[in-house]
């Protein structure tokens, strides 16, 4: 069974910590150790309410992926830091934790919620484009490489 808990209580911080820092460590080469480590330490920020937010997936009470959402605007939210373990990849994982965000998107009154993810992440990108994303020019700067950006309006009906 799969749960998804915000990351407000210092286990569940401890996990994202965790977990951010393997998805960094996995897609990036933009962040030093240093810069890499500040980052991590400074969570929640910059994903902390009101505006933002930060959760961890529970697979059988291990924490096993992570989602953000980063306010980008009075009207838009971005996900960020969405990460599943390797093995637990394929079991729903991430599409619980798109779930998740999604509804504390609405939740915060967004009217758009974007995203990148790397141009070699297909599974990614399916699953993305399954809740209604569609592919946009960038919005932002690149940070770990060759980047696809997706929107989804969140008055759009879901597609899957």
């Amino acid at each position: 069974m799969i749960q998804i808990v915000p990351a407000t209580d210092l286990p569940a911080l401890a996990d994202a910590r965790v977990l951010i820092q393997a998805h960094i460590s996995a897609h990036s080469t933009a962040h030093d150790p240093a810069s890499t480590a500040a980052l991590v330490a400074a969570l929640p920020a910059p994903y902390e309410p009101p505006g933002g937010g930060l959760w961890v997936a529970l697979w059988e009470g291990a924490a096993v992926g992570c989602v953000a959402l980063q306010r980008l605007g009075a009207t838009a939210g971005e996900i960020k830091r969405m990460y599943v373990e390797p093995a637990h990849r394929s079991h729903g994982v991430a599409r619980r934790l798109v779930e998740r965000v999604i509804e504390e998107a609405r939740r915060r009154n967004y009217d758009t919620l974007r995203l990148g993810t790397l141009a070699t992440m297909h599974a990614a990108q399916a699953l993305y484009r399954s809740f209604g994303f569609q592919e946009i020019a960038p919005y932002r700067a690149v940070e770990f490489g060759d980047t696809l950006f997706y929107e989804l309006s969140l008055d759009a009906p879901r597609l899957d």
